[in-house]
């Protein structure tokens, strides 16, 4: 665990970033950069003692962030559910530009954290490793975050930066997340989007797992970067956690192929595991613990029926 570190972290708002600034903050020197538009968020934060930084990585400058930081997590971007594929101009600015711009600003780090994310792959039908090839999954958010990497790579080799890239697979937690959205459809009597293409494959983690092996990450920067898979130990496909939390929940789920959402992948854990180590939560155990928090009544009168 990191203890008296200098630590920024850019998208502190976010599903990952959040809970990782509230592990690190009681033994670390933690400033968070957000747009902040949610002020509980901040001031959630800042009873932590964290600093709130507010900046737009697309357009205000990092020059003014502050000197001596010894690790930085770069989790900050413009992701699908938040409008990615609305203006492309914009997402390369975060997503791509800023990754630069962070980077050169904070060459002497000890460790460079860049959150990557699993939508870089082509589809397979089997386990994504980390070397397989890139590819197009979500248009403008996959191409920037490609662009993102190769930047990463760049500057690290150039200018000896330590630096890890996590390509993350979807992160949930008792309070929301990709499964927490479907299950949302399926209380309110609405169909499951799905791809069709077959499995339909999620490279769910838990948020504890993934708060415990993104902060071993930010203590493994090497020259050149290590890349790692940040998803969970097991495959589960969309209908699968679909029709677990229908069973627990007394809701049959009902699903429509469309070409309106994309692809999935799992997300090979080997390197993961080598590197970082194991998951400790299933997705069972995770589905349970979502459903026990956002939906208790319909729950409890399912359990008693």
């Amino acid at each position: 665990m990191l203890e008296g570190k200098r630590i920024l972290v850019t998208g502190a708002t976010g599903r990952l970033a959040r809970p990782i600034v509230r592990t690190l903050a009681p033994a670390n020197q933690v400033w968070a950069v957000a747009r902040f538009r949610d002020a509980a968020a901040r001031a959630e934060l800042e009873a932590l003692g964290v600093t709130c930084v507010v900046k737009d990585l697309a357009d205000d400058p990092v020059d003014d962030l502050p000197d001596g930081i010894t690790h930085v997590l770069h989790a900050g971007a413009i992701v699908y559910t938040g409008g990615s594929e609305r203006d492309r101009a914009h997402t390369f600015a975060t997503n791509t530009q800023a990754t630069a711009r962070l980077l050169d600003r904070y060459r002497d780090v000890e460790t460079f954290v860049h959150c990557s994310t699993g939508g870089v792959y082509a589809y397979q039908d089997r386990p994504v490793t980390e070397d397989d090839p890139f590819g197009v999954m979500i248009p403008n958010y996959s191409m920037s975050k490609i662009a993102a990497e190769a930047i990463v790579q760049y500057l690290s080799r150039a200018r000896g930066i330590p630096t890890i890239i996590l390509r993350i697979g979807m992160v949930w937690g008792p309070e929301g997340g990709g499964p927490a959205l479907r299950v949302e459809r399926m209380v309110r009597g609405e169909e499951v989007l799905v791809s069709p293409v077959r499995p339909s494959w999620s490279a769910l983690i838990w948020e504890d797992d993934a708060v415990a092996l993104t902060i071993r990450a930010m203590e493994l920067g090497a020259v050149p970067p290590r890349v790692v898979n940040l998803g969970g130990d097991e495959p589960v496909a969309i209908e699968e956690y679909c029709a677990y939390a229908g069973e627990l929940l007394g809701i049959e789920p009902r699903f429509r192929v469309t070409d309106e959402t994309y692809a999935g992948s799992f997300l090979d854990p080997t390197r993961r595991r080598e590197l970082l180590g194991s998951c400790t939560a299933d997705w069972r155990e995770g589905m349970r613990r979502l459903l026990a928090n956002r939906w208790p009544g319909l729950l409890a009168r399912t359990s008693s029926s």
